[in-house]
């Protein structure tokens, strides 16, 4: 059944026609900006689509793509840099399959942020994925729980200014939902924007067989008959109410979904062949890359791909395990996270390069923050043997396709990898970058649920240097 997922994610409304339900919907409701220069900027719209690999707990930016082999041994760690098919650029032995890949992206080595209140995951996520500080937070940036309230996320914003064509998703969430402690969903939801840009959920296990209820037809219901019940709602209902025109929005939009089918066949992994599965991993972040390459090939316009383990979870043995290393570091990355991601980000960037996709779409691969410098410092963050604490003062992401160029560095951190040395970049000035390369326009302003103005982000710009 198609059921609809409000703005939080452990509330499900299940309206239904005749035995239909509606689910988790994003529209392709109209909403563009007015051109401006920046239209015909370096880079502008260059990308049809957006696979962001989002790292939940953050990856220590110095023991995978900015090694310090320069630095004192209680900050350049265990592991040895390696050379990459991009000249000059150096990364983590832990990276070896991205090394290989690395003429197809960029890195951002500047990357750097003051969240608000103390420096956990809550208000970094907070600010990552909406463009915004949090307001509602606590003193400390510990976050409270998805409400109508919140600013819309990135995938939100470019659900309700880049709409999809007739049949596709807009906004995918897969993997995993982002979980902060105890609170599920930070930054994910359309917010004030309404829950009609909400992401379709798949949280599901990829490495096994996906249920597809909620996008097929029960078997007593037609596509004839359900259009028929559709048009028999709207003409008794009108047009008139409050809201009416997004609720008919939904029908809509499921209708359109069940009667391509495309959506529900991107789901069908198995499909792909086992070496191609294989060469992803059979893990819950590959199959989930997989996932996301099969949804962009069906026109989805952004799809984000969750790391399974969230923020603030202890770290563990195992494939779906945590980033967030506060203790044991290097074995939990040189044994576990790491291989899984390197297999599954090589693999998906090599695949939408063989298949044509890469030009057309952009993949970002980041966490909310990176790890501190130094090894084991004893902190408030119960920093423990071999582990690093957060640290959003400097850290990496990746950019491929869509419009950049591979084989590059962006900026610099310092000899510890601790503060930008060069070309300091906020993360707002990522998604503003992010929404640009997409033709959304950076400076498009919209209206709140008080009819005040607001930005697509707080502040900052495009990141004209990496076009």
């Amino acid at each position: 059944m198609l059921s609809i997922h409000s703005d939080l994610v452990s509330r499900r409304h299940l309206l239904t026609i005749g035995g239909l339900g509606l689910f988790g919907l994003s529209l392709s409701t109209s909403g563009h900006a007015k051109p401006t220069a920046s239209h015909t900027a370096a880079g502008f719209g260059r990308a049809r689509s957006l696979i962001f690999l989002y790292l939940q707990g953050s990856p220590s930016h110095i023991d995978t793509w900015d090694p310090k082999p320069d630095a004192p041994a209680e900050y350049r760690g265990e592991f040895a840099p390696i050379a990459t098919t991009a000249p000059g650029m150096m990364l983590s032995e832990v990276l070896p399959r991205m090394a290989h890949q690395a003429h197809r992206f960029t890195l951002v080595r500047s990357l750097g942020v003051k969240p608000r209140g103390l420096t956990n995951h809550g208000a970094a996520i907070y600010m990552l994925m909406t463009g915004y500080d949090p307001s509602n937070f606590t003193p400390t940036g510990l976050s409270v729980p998805p409400s109508r309230e919140d600013l819309p996320s990135v995938g939100a914003i470019v659900a309700r200014f880049r709409p999809t064509d007739r049949g596709a998703f807009a906004n995918v969430a897969l993997c995993g939902p982002v979980r902060e402690g105890s609170v599920t969903g930070v930054g994910q939801f359309a917010g004030i924007l309404g829950g009609a840009y909400n992401p379709y959920q798949m949280y599901d296990d990829p490495t096994q067989s996906l249920r597809l209820d909620s996008l097929t037809l029960p078997s007593d219901v037609t596509l004839g008959r359900l259009q028929a019940r559709i048009d028999l709602r709207s003409s008794l209902t009108g047009q008139t109410r409050f809201g009416q025109a997004d609720f008919d929005g939904y029908y809509r939009q499921a209708f359109s979904l069940l009667e391509s089918a495309r959506a529900a066949r991107a789901f069908q992994l198995d499909q792909e062949s086992v070496p191609t599965r294989e060469q992803y991993g059979m893990t819950k972040f590959g199959q989930s890359c997989l996932l996301a390459r099969r949804l962009v090939e069906r026109g989805s316009r952004f799809v984000q791909v969750n790391w399974p383990s969230g923020s603030d979870t202890e770290p563990a043995a195992g494939p779906d395990g945590s980033w967030d290393t506060h203790r044991n570091n290097f074995p939990m990355l040189r044994d576990w996270r790491c291989p899984v991601f390197d297999r599954a980000a090589a693999a998906l960037l090599d695949d939408l390069a063989q298949r044509g996709l890469l030009d057309s779409t952009l993949v970002v691969a980041v966490g909310e923050f990176g790890r501190s410098p130094r090894i084991g410092a004893p902190t408030t963050n119960n920093v423990g043997p071999g582990g690093r604490d957060h640290w959003p003062s400097c850290y990496t992401c990746l950019l491929a396709g869509g419009g950049v160029p591979g084989g590059r560095v962006y900026g610099a951190s310092d000899r510890f990898g601790a503060y930008p040395e060069r070309q300091p970049v906020h993360p707002y000035d990522l998604l503003a970058t992010l929404y640009h390369a997409l033709g959304i326009d950076a400076a498009t302003e919209y209206r709140d649920h008080l009819n005040r103005p607001r930005r697509l982000v707080e502040h900052g710009g495009v990141i004209a240097g990496l076009f």
